[in-house]
Formats: structure tokens, sequence, C-alpha cells
């Protein structure tokens, strides 16, 4: 048996329909079978940290959503206009003063 060819124990743990799957992944791309079960594990890590948020991010983003459920989209443009153009007075006057000028 090959380097590149699965156990027989790994085969009849896989199943057949996914032993045949990852045998035509590896002639396909000539990577060992550690190496692709690696890259699937790694893949679907990634995936689901970006699936499932961490605890302290779902909690600001439903505090965030509670907070605009019963507000109309007009208030909350206006809102949004006006906290946006706050900080960008804020940035500016920030900046003339590290310049030496005048708010």
């Amino acid at each position: 048996m090959g380097a590149d060819e699965l156990t027989e124990e790994l085969s009849r743990l896989l199943g057949s329909r996914r032993t045949a799957r990852l045998q035509r992944v590896m002639r396909q791309t000539g990577l060992p079978p550690e190496a692709l079960l690696d890259l699937a594990l790694e893949m679907l890590d990634l995936a689901s940290r970006k699936l499932s948020p961490p605890p302290i991010q779902r909690t600001a983003v439903g505090l965030g959503t509670a907070r605009w459920r019963h507000v109309s989209p007009e208030e909350r443009s206006e809102t949004l206009r006006r906290a946006a153009q706050a900080r960008w007075a804020k940035k500016k006057v920030k900046t003339d003063d590290d310049n030496g000028g005048t708010p």
C-alpha cells in the first residue's frame, strides 16, 4: 500500500461514499489523505467561526437590534445622520486643534 492510499480501517470508518469522494479528490490533487483531511478541518473551523460570532458580539448585535426595534425608518435615518455628522465634527475639531488652528 502506497503513502497516498487509504487504510482499510479509515475506509471502513468513512463509509463507501465518503471513501470514493476522498479517493477522487486525492487523484485530482495528488495530495495524501492526511493533508486533505487537515485542509477540510481547517476550512470547517474557519467557516464555523464566521457563522457563529462570539457571545459578546451576539449580545451587542442583539442589543443594537433591540434599540431600533420600535423606531421608524425616517427617525432612524435622522438619528444616524446626526450621529455621523457629530462624529465628523469632533474629528475636524481635533484635527484643527492638533494643527494649532481654531475650531
